[in-house]
Parts: structure tokens; sequence; C-alpha cells
């Protein structure tokens, strides 16, 4: 699981932001936090904040760790902060895995090119590359055995080299990270299309994600709880599988075609459930509720917190996700500007730690916060 992240200098991030995601001491909604870290995490904020960007930002890593589908140019760039265009983009990445703490941290100049690297389990220092000097990087002895670590460019991450030429769990800390961030997964839903990064090699259409799972009739149920009722069939066009709406006197049309932005959303939501959701590690849904009703908002955020295999993190303005009833102070994260003799900073933080309050599970988190009570 994903403990804490830092970045500094992307995008708009001028001054080092941390995510921190250790859990509190609450002793309601328990589904929501594992080894003491928060499993279902939701971050509000103004526009303009960062929320996006966050998500930008903790999935930098599949970049240069895994071959799965990628940002495209115009999601991330200007990719370093125009006000400090001449220095590095960093991050930080804390795990916790089984027993183990693992530190993986590294800097960029730009997207793909790689300026340093360093892994640390423990607090022992497993490897470390200067890719000024990407022929002299340290390796602990005994790690990779005879394995040649003399890199030729910047474009190789030391990690990704060892990983791909060793035999499957020779460096368990390598593989651990690596497979964590294979199956990571981040989505936004347009109004009409799935753009994601992460998790897939190649997009894939909606109907061929839903019709390879065999879920056409657990979809139709699905969207019946959202009191929309809809007779669904696959039918071939052009050696192409459509799903179709099919209406009284033999009429029919595309789905998507008549679906609202709201049904199209739900419509993601299933065939990503479907598709990735058995072998997940962490899911970023940005402004996961955009199109939907506040109750349709609840009940995803319900069904999310069953899953117990995966880390969830989903940006919203809805505040009326701020409830005790299936969320937690220590889960509910605030972003905000703040000001210091170095000028203008973001910062992120849970509700509990916003404010010196005890907060109980029958306060209304809602009015707290709309009265500024997390300041």
């Amino acid at each position: 699981m994903l403990k804490s992240f830092e970045v500094e200098n992307f995008r708009g991030f001028q001054s080092r932001l941390k995510f921190d995601l250790k859990a509190g001491r609450y002793d309601f909604n328990s589904e929501l936090e594992s080894h003491g870290l928060v499993k279902n995490a939701i971050v509000y904020g103004p526009n303009g904040i960062g929320k996006s960007a966050l998500g930008l930002a903790l999935f930098d890593i599949i970049i240069h760790l895994t071959d799965k589908k990628l940002f495209e140019p115009q999601q991330i760039l200007p990719y370093r902060n125009l006000n400090r265009a001449a220095d590095d983009v960093s991050f930080k990445y804390v795990f916790h895995f089984g027993d183990d703490e693992l530190v993986y941290e590294y800097r960029k100049s730009d997207p793909v090119s790689l300026r340093w690297e360093r892994l640390m389990v423990n607090g022992e220092r497993l490897l470390e590359c200067d890719y000024a000097k990407p022929k002299t990087p340290f390796v602990k002895e005994g790690l990779v055995g005879d394995l040649n670590t003399q890199l030729t460019d910047d474009k190789l991450s030391l990690v990704k080299y060892i990983y791909r030429n060793t035999p499957t769990n020779t460096v368990p800390p390598i593989t651990n990270l690596v497979n964590f961030c294979e199956n990571m997964l981040w989505y936004r839903c347009l109004s009409k299309g799935n753009e994601f990064v992460g998790h897939e090699s190649a997009t894939s259409l909606l109907t061929d994600m839903l019709r390879r799972n065999s879920k056409l009739d657990e979809f139709t149920k699905f969207l019946s709880k959202f009191g929309l009722s809809y007779k669904l069939g696959f039918e071939s066009v052009n050696n192409q599988n459509i799903l179709y709406a099919y209406f009284n006197g033999g009429q029919k049309a595309p789905f998507e075609s008549v679906a609202s932005t709201g049904t199209m959303a739900l419509y993601l939501f299933y065939c990503w459930s479907v598709s990735a959701f058995s072998n997940m590690s962490l899911l970023f849904i940005d402004e996961f509720d955009a199109f939907l009703h506040y109750e349709a908002s609840e009940a995803l955020v319900k069904l999310l917190n069953g899953q117990p295999h995966f880390q969830t993190i989903l940006t919203t303005h809805n505040t009326s996700l701020l409830s005790n009833e299936f969320s937690r102070p220590d889960c509910n994260f605030i972003m905000s500007r703040q000001r210091d003799k170095k000028g203008e900073s973001i910062k992120i933080a849970n509700l509990s730690n916003l404010t010196e309050r005890e907060i109980r599970k029958v306060h209304n988190l809602e009015k707290m916060y709309r009265a500024g009570a997390f300041a």
C-alpha cells in the first residue's frame, strides 16, 4: 500500500507537497483503513488548487517503471513549475509491503529523462544511480548477482532494468514495487470516452471490456440500482461489437447515443470494475462524480469502500460526501494554499489534522467544513 507521496516543482506544485496516508485513531468504519494506512481517501479543494495535478504527479512513476498506457503529452506539459523551470522535478514514494517499508525517490528533468533515483528498504539503501554518471551506480553487494548494472543513458530506470533482467522475484522489494505500479489505474470520465493511464497496455473500448467479461446482465442490474431501466444487447456492425439499447416497437439505438453523461459515467465505472478491480493496487478517479447525482456518488463511494484489495483516491467538489456515515475524518483531505516567507505553497491534510477539536462519529463534517472548522 501507498503510505505517503511527495512531489516538488511539478506543474503547479512549486514547493514540496506531501500527501500522508497515515490513518487516525477511530473506532468506526474500520474497513477504510488497512495496516494503519488510509485505504479509501477523498480529496477536496477549490478549482485550480491541484487536485488533478496530484493524480498526474502520483502516476508519474508508471512512465519509467512500467510499459502500461501513459499520459498524453498535453496532460502533463508543462512538466516543471514555470517559476522554477531550471530545477528538476522530484518525487518520493513510501510504500508498505508486508513488514517492509520501501522508499523510492527520483528526480527528472522531463517526463522521460531521469537525473537520479534511489531505492531503500527499512532504512537500508539497495540501489542509487546518478544519471550524470550512469556507469557507476550503487547496487547493494549480492543483490543482483553477476548482472551488469552499468546503464547507457538516462531513459532507462535502474530499477526497471534490474526487474527486466533478473529471474522472477530474485529481488522481492523491486518485484513488489513494479508489480504495484503495473496495477495502478488513473481515469476520469469525460462527457464521452475513456481517458485512463496505467493498468492496461493499450486503450480498450468499453464495449469490449464489458463483452469479454460476460457481464451484460449484471451491468443491466447495476444500472437498475440507479433507477435506469434498459434492455441491452450486443450486435456486430462492420466487424465491431456495438452495445445496443432496445425500445418498444422494435426500435433500437447504440447505447452510447442515448445514454446521458451521468449514465456514461456509471458505464465507465462498471467496465473498469469488472476489468480491473480483481488485480488492482491503487485506483485514482479524478472528479469521479462530476456528472453524477449525489445519491449515485454516495453509492459508488460505498461500493469502493467494500473493495478490500486496493486503495482508492477520489477527487471531488461534492461536500455532501463529507460524512461519517461512509467515511472518516482521516480519510477526507483538503487541499489549500498557504503563504510563508518563501511565497505561496499548496498543502494537503486530512480533517483530523486540520483541527484541534476531537471529531466524533456524531459530528456533521460537511457543516463543520462550511463553517471554516478546518481552515
